[in-house]
């Protein structure tokens, strides 16, 4: 290969990403991220026990100290890149080229969540797997299982074959068996955490488009993409890899759009290259695909870049502003994580539970006391504590507002 080749995939890669690292706004979710990756080690898992996730990506932002969001999406940027260099050295140029502009795959290289932690190893599994490595690539997919559940969808390939032709003497299946065992056993704890961590921490989990998260593709842009692919595909063992993880999550309901798809984009791109490379219209067909990545990502910039504050980080930012540091501020629903991550530093929770899960929402329970004396209060505008509030016959005072958060003194 070229040396020029692999110098314009990683070129490609960093202009799609960097950007965004840059100019996107932090994300809810990676409020999250610094709130319980500063806490010790025992505490995250404590943590964990009222929210949902496995512990290993935040375990290592914790080991990097108490870094910022933008310094903390840096780590999902090196595990994009190590994953782009593994395909590049593996194969040749088609697949990390499709996948240096794959959007999915552009976003979370450049978030502060553990989508780009568990896509490396992922990748590095698909890529031990070909290799007849079948150990080497059950521990790289029980690292991806303790870094986000969608690693154990791909536990199943564990019992797929090697790429190359068949050796002269088979490798006995009974090596694939006991490494897709050992992937199981080691992730007992796993399991065991993710049965006992409760339901509504997944609820937001839903099949719609994540519009928070990028922009939608332009219809346009979609129909083109979507014939490209269907000219494109063909049937390969990536397309089981594919199939098989994709399959799980649409059964268990935890597919959701952007996410899943930048976990399972090693397998997808190997995929479409496989499928290309017989493919008598494999330079136009590629070069749509790439144009349709760029274009996508291009917008997906733009759209962040413009993007005003969100409405809880406009009530955030007013109490910053104008509430005095020695006055508490009481914080319910999502407002409360945003307010202690970005707001004040005397928040309290209302009700008391939010604290422990700030990541979810908690709902007042009946006999929950409401502070007493004046008090400032930020929270939805429909929040079911602010009802609280009026049947307690308080005084409520707007001093900010918006289409879905609100800042008032309750006397």
């Amino acid at each position: 290969m070229s040396a020029r080749r692999p110098a314009l995939v990683l070129l490609l890669f960093a202009a799609a990403r960097i950007p965004l690292l840059i100019v996107r706004a932090p994300f809810f979710d990676e409020l999250f991220t610094r709130w319980i990756s500063g806490k010790p080690f025992a505490e995250i898992l404590s943590a964990l026990r009222h929210d949902s996730g496995p512990p290993f990506y935040y375990f290592l932002v914790h080991l990097l100290g108490d870094p910022s969001v933008v310094a903390t999406r840096v780590l999902s940027l090196v595990c994009g890149t190590i994953a782009i260099i593994l395909i590049l050295r593996a194969t040749d140029w088609t697949p990390a080229l499709l996948l240096a502009v794959f959007p999915p795959a552009v976003l979370f290289a450049a978030d502060a969540r553990a989508y780009a932690l568990c896509a490396m190893l992922v990748t590095m599994a698909i890529l031990a797997i070909d290799d007849d490595r079948p150990f080497v690539a059950a521990i790289a997919l029980l690292a991806a299982a303790y870094s986000h559940y969608y690693g154990v969808l791909f536990f199943p390939l564990l019992l797929m074959r090697s790429a190359g032709g068949p050796p002269a003497v088979p490798p006995p299946a009974r090596r694939r068996f006991y490494a897709l065992g050992l992937a199981a056993i080691l992730f007992i704890p796993g399991l065991w955490l993710a049965l006992h961590q409760p339901s509504e921490a997944r609820a937001w989990m839903t099949a719609n488009w994540p519009d928070a998260l990028f922009v939608r593709p332009p219809l346009a842009l979609a129909i083109i993409g979507t014939i490209a692919i269907a000219f494109s595909l063909r049937v390969n063992r990536y397309l089981v890899m594919v199939l098989v993880p994709l399959t799980l999550a649409i059964a268990l309901r935890v597919y959701v759009p952007m996410r899943f798809e930048a976990t399972i984009a090693a397998p997808l791109v190997l995929w479409l290259a496989e499928s290309l490379r017989h493919n008598r219209f494999r330079v136009a067909l590629t070069t749509a695909l790439m144009t349709i990545g760029i274009l996508w990502t291009v917008l997906g910039i733009i759209d962040h870049t413009n993007r005003p504050p969100e409405p809880y980080r406009q009530a955030t930012n007013w109490i910053a502003a104008n509430i005095p540091p020695d006055q508490t501020v009481v914080a319910s629903g999502y407002c409360y994580l945003e307010t202690l991550m970005n707001g004040h530093s005397r928040v309290v929770a209302l009700p008391p539970e939010q604290a422990e899960h700030p990541g979810w929402r908690a709902l007042p329970r009946t006999g929950v006391p409401i502070p007493q004396g004046a008090f400032y209060w930020i929270g939805e505008r429909g929040a079911p504590e602010l009802r609280s509030l009026i049947r307690a016959h308080r005084n409520i005072q707007p001093l900010f507002i918006n289409d879905r958060a609100m800042v008032a003194l309750v006397r």
